[in-house]
C-alpha cells in the first residue's frame, strides 16, 4: 500500500482527491476479492453436504423380472 504523507505538510485538495480514488480503486479490489472468495466458500461447502448426504438406496430388483 502506497505511504500517506507525513502531518508536516497538509495534503492539498488534487491529493486528498488522488488519495480518495486509490482507496476506492483498493476498496473495489477487496470487495471483489472477498465475493470471489465466498463464492469459493459456498461451492466447497455444497459440495461437502453433498459428500455427506447418504447414497440413494440400491434399486429394488423385481422377482417377477427374472427369466
Amino acid at each position: 500500500m502506497s505511504k500517506v504523507q507525513g502531518c508536516a505538510t497538509p495534503l492539498q485538495g488534487p491529493q486528498l482527491i488522488s488519495l480518495a480514488q486509490r482507496l476506492a480503486r483498493d476498496a473495489e479490489r477487496h470487495a471483489i476479492l472477498s465475493a470471489s472468495l465466498a463464492s469459493q466458500a459456498d461451492r466447497l461447502m455444497v459440495a461437502g453436504l453433498r459428500l455427506l448426504e447418504p447414497p440413494p438406496p440400491a434399486p429394488k430388483r423385481d422377482a417377477r423380472a427374472r427369466p
